[in-house]
């Protein structure tokens, strides 16, 4: 099992995480969607993201090996950017299933 930590959900049951804004050292900014990269490091988008299956159009549950960073544009997981994240306030969850 893999529980998200910013949507308590189950990250390998196919459901988006929030699309809640990422806050990254003080300033907000949209999580980038399954699909919508603006470049692809292991593949081209699928139905659904390899690693933590959000569906295409979804938001990657934060931790995922795919997520691209929407400050710096590289891999979220390795960038260093995230290491300060916190979720924003600003929008509703994501309703992509």
């Amino acid at each position: 099992m893999a529980i998200c930590t910013f949507c308590d959900n189950e990250m390998k049951d196919g459901v988006s995480c929030n699309g809640h804004p990422l806050k990254i050292s003080g300033e907000l900014y949209d999580p980038i969607r399954w699909g919508e990269e603006s470049r692809s490091w292991f593949m081209q988008p699928t139905t659904r993201c390899g690693d933590c299956n959000t569906p295409r159009g979804g938001v990657h549950h934060h931790g995922c090996d795919l997520e691209q960073c929407p400050r710096c544009d590289g891999q979220a997981l390795t960038c260093g950017c995230f290491d300060e994240l916190e979720l924003g306030e600003e929008a509703p969850a994501s309703t992509v299933s």
